[in-house]
């Protein structure tokens, strides 16, 4: 379980923040904050694992507050001014979230902090094509383009963004060991990327408006992906 804490002087903007962390599993809010001195007392004594944290605040700046945060709590910006994106990557911020923020970039954001962790980034495979053989044609799909992956008999089915469909002869284990390391297997037919999902529920999600199950089996395995500790 991933702890967070939510520091911005708007409301709303809070409220917005966790419905969004309410929807995954794998993340808890610990505390918000609208005075920004007041969360830096809480996260100064308590395990923080990610902030949540606005940049434009009386009292004290986010940035300002950012470089007394340790290491070890990651830094996710959220702001409606797009001038501090340089300065906050600057301090290493996992990513800069500009307002209004959907739930989409939201979970890419949560996401990149697991591919922050790895040792094979995404930059290092989402250019690379793979070759997907159906029947006697020869495909060169990149992986950033393929939504899930959905198997039928002895056939893959490769669903892709433009609402393309490629069937090839391969079995689950063939499909994973070409696929870069954002598809996780999330049900004995089904493969998913991280980047599509747009909600997960109990034992579903979403991708494309396309409810997708996630098997017994698998849930913990995808929540413990997503997960950072």
């Amino acid at each position: 379980m991933l702890q967070v804490v939510i520091i911005d002087d708007e409301p709303k903007a809070i409220e917005l923040l966790k419905n969004y962390i309410e929807r995954l599993p794998f993340l808890n809010c610990l505390e918000s904050f609208r005075n920004p001195l007041d969360g830096l007392g809480f996260i100064q004594y308590n395990q923080v694992d990610l902030l949540l944290l606005d940049i434009n605040m009386p009292k004290l700046s986010g940035i300002s507050l950012a470089k007394t945060i340790k290491p070890s709590t990651k830094i996710i910006f959220t702001t409606a001014y797009s001038e501090y994106a340089v300065e906050s990557y600057e301090l290493n911020a996992i990513d800069y979230l500009l307002k209004p923020i959907s739930f989409e970039r939201f979970l890419k954001a949560i996401v990149k902090i697991k591919n922050v962790e790895n040792k094979e980034p995404l930059s290092s495979v989402e250019n690379k094509s793979i070759s997907l053989k159906s029947g006697h044609i020869l495909h060169r799909v990149n992986p950033r383009n393929i939504l899930y992956l959905e198997k039928q008999g002895n056939y893959m089915f490769y669903n892709l963004n433009e609402g393309k469909r490629i069937m090839v002869r391969e079995s689950i284990s063939d499909a994973l060991t070409k696929l870069p390391n954002y598809f996780i297997q999330i049900h004995r037919s089904f493969i998913i990327s991280l980047n599509s999902i747009e909600s997960i529920e109990s034992n579903h999600l979403l991708i494309k408006g396309e409810k997708l199950p996630i098997g017994k089996k698998y849930k913990e395995k995808l929540i413990s992906f997503l997960n950072i500790k």
